[in-house]
């Protein structure tokens, strides 16, 4: 040993020393040894001391409580950081089990004795309390452990629906997002077909994030939005739309929607973005506006072979009972306003 280390050894014992940890008697069995010697004073001063006989009922009722807190004093460390999550390893330390052992021995001594206890000479009585307290004997030595257990077969089951979650998110994100990310890599050179992808995709997000959403048949405001994302995905524009109320979509209600769509497509392909679209349904009627940016044009020019406005929109739309009315001038933006009446079954 060279003359270097030795002083080392001098400073790493008495540092060390006092950081040393003794182990001795467990605070429970201290807690318990007081208990027993208390109640055995009391015993005594009664029996002493008192004006009558102790009742035989006394001391096995305070061994019995003596049996829960012993069963139930491992619990206290046998939870990590999760306090509903049992750990396992933390029960199984010799301390534990004695305590639960002899525990649960106290707990069946002191019901077997109340179980052989002629209290009352009415067989009767006795055949239906006995049973009962030594039921609910057992179940106050196992309750705390059944109570973990259910709990923690409760989280495991939440576990395992978050992870099935997971699995179904990564996988729409590999077959839907992932998958358009690399379209728009490809086309990269293309800002049409990108904001068309891109467009696209957001509704396609939006329609799995709001899964509780309704068919187009139980909602007209989903039949909206469906039909105005077929004109975006065709002619490549974005259209801001806004619907107010919803219903179940009847033939009316589709006929105004169709007109819609059609009124959509015009302004995608001969107006100029932004394109927006506001419907308000209400208990008299379902309303649409749909209004381009320009560059506007005369209604009355329109020639009489172009059938679009009059029988796709005016049309359908009358054919039904609503009206179209549609409001443009050269150099203006085009707005059409759709109307359909609507019966309310009350």
């Amino acid at each position: 040993m060279t003359t270097s280390e030795t002083p080392a050894r001098r400073v790493h014992g008495p540092l060390a020393s006092p950081l040393a940890r003794r182990r001795g008697v467990p605070s429970v069995w201290l807690v318990l040894g007081g208990l027993a010697l208390l109640i055995v004073a009391g015993v005594m001063a009664v029996d002493r001391w008192g004006t009558g006989e102790l009742a035989p009922w006394v001391i096995p009722l305070v061994v019995f409580l003596a049996a829960l807190g012993l069963v139930w004093s491992p619990l206290d460390g046998a939870f990590g950081q999760d306090a509903r999550r049992l750990d396992v390893s933390g029960m199984l330390r010799r301390d534990a089990w004695l305590r639960l052992l002899v525990g649960l021995a106290l707990g069946v001594a002191a019901l077997w004795w109340f179980a052989a206890w002629e209290f009352t000479d009415n067989a009767v009585a006795r055949a239906i309390i006995t049973p009962a307290v030594v039921v609910v004997g057992i179940g106050l030595l196992l309750s705390p452990w059944w109570l973990r257990l259910i709990r923690q077969v409760s989280v495991e089951r939440e576990e395992r629906i978050r992870e099935h979650e997971r699995a179904e998110i990564a996988a729409h994100l590999h077959d839907s997002v992932l998958q358009t990310l690399t379209m728009i890599r490809a086309r990269a050179s293309d800002p049409d077909v990108v904001a068309r992808l891109a467009r696209a995709q957001e509704r396609d997000l939006r329609t799995y994030l709001y899964q509780d959403s309704r068919s187009p048949d139980e909602s007209v405001a989903t039949a909206l939005a469906d039909a105005v994302g077929e004109v975006e995905d065709v002619h490549g524009v974005a259209v801001d739309i806004v619907s107010v109320g919803d219903a179940p979509t009847d033939e009316a209600l589709w006929a105004a929607v169709q007109a819609t769509r059609e009124a959509v497509s015009n302004a995608a392909r001969h107006g100029e973005q932004p394109i927006s679209v506001y419907a308000e349904l209400t208990a008299d009627g379902y309303e649409v506006f749909v209004r381009d940016s320009g560059p506007g044009f005369d209604p009355d020019e329109v020639p009489e072979d172009r059938l679009g406005i009059r029988q796709s929109i005016v049309g359908r739309v009358g054919r039904h009972g609503g009206t179209a009315e549609v409001r443009s001038a050269r150099g203006d933006r085009t707005e059409v306003t759709i109307r359909m009446p609507r019966e309310v079954r009350r």
